[in-house]
């Protein structure tokens, strides 16, 4: 089989050219963009009257989860978004949920890759925290409900 802009090396191994690469790259990236919306997946819960909304993904939805529980529980007016995939990323529902809310809370087991996403996207319309956790543990629950209650002082 052979395959346009593909060479090799001197010992044989396959090298892609770069425009041949470049070509690649750019039918995929476009392929995902014009089904972004067929691609984005997510679950939410309690938006209808948050004020505060933690967006999380993967291991750190079990704490956010259960730290919004206790925010209502605690009559505070607390929303959460599960992120099911997390590139193409939820622009157009986070731009429209941030217009909405006065806080949005990302847990993290990292220090903020994916925070700066959810920045963008809510483009300044509310305030942004991030929870940040090195890793080794879970996030534990009442971290991000400090982080909720903090949002809220600050935005009151």
């Amino acid at each position: 089989m052979h395959v346009t802009g593909l060479t090799h090396d001197q010992r044989g191994y396959p090298v892609m050219e770069a425009t041949a690469q470049e070509e690649m790259i750019d039918r995929i990236v476009q392929k995902v963009r014009k089904n972004a919306d067929r691609i984005i997946r997510y679950e939410t819960s309690f938006l209808d009257d948050a004020q505060v909304v933690v967006v999380a993904y993967g291991i750190s939805v079990r704490s956010a989860k259960r730290a919004v529980a206790e925010a209502r529980e605690r009559g505070i007016k607390a929303g959460l978004v599960k992120l099911n995939t997390v590139w193409p990323f939820p622009e157009k529902m986070i731009r429209d949920l941030a217009g909405r809310v006065r806080a949005l809370i990302m847990p993290e087991i990292n220090y903020g890759q994916m925070v700066l996403e959810l920045e963008r996207c809510a483009g300044g319309r509310c305030q942004v925290h991030l929870v940040a956790h090195a890793g080794g543990t879970i996030i534990r629950p009442e971290k991000i409900l400090t982080a909720m209650e903090a949002a809220l002082k600050e935005t009151a």
